[in-house]
C-alpha cells in the first residue's frame, strides 16, 4: 500500500501511520477536518491529510470531478 511506503520515507513512520489512520477516520465521519486534526493534536501532519484524501478518493464516484477538468467540461456541454 502507498501509505506504508510513505511512512517508511517519513521522519517518524509510527506518527505518519497514526496520522493517516486518524485522517481516514475523520473523513469517514465527516465534519471539519481541520477542527478534528487540531483536537487530536495532528494539525499539519502530512499523514492526516493524506489519510483524508485517500478516503475521499476511494469514495469518489464518476459524478465527482474537479471543476475545469475535461470531465467537468464534458458534463457542462452535455447539460446544454
Amino acid at each position: 500500500m502507498i501509505a506504508e511506503t510513505r511512512a517508511r520515507q517519513s521522519d517518524d513512520p509510527r506518527l505518519y501511520m497514526l496520522a493517516f489512520s486518524a485522517g481516514w477516520n475523520a473523513a469517514a465521519d465527516g465534519g471539519d477536518l481541520d477542527e478534528h486534526a487540531r483536537r487530536v493534536g495532528l494539525d499539519g501532519e502530512a499523514g492526516f491529510l493524506e489519510g483524508a484524501a485517500a478516503y475521499r478518493a476511494k469514495k469518489a464516484s464518476a459524478r465527482d470531478f474537479v471543476p475545469g477538468s475535461p470531465a467537468h467540461v464534458q458534463h457542462l456541454l452535455e447539460q446544454r
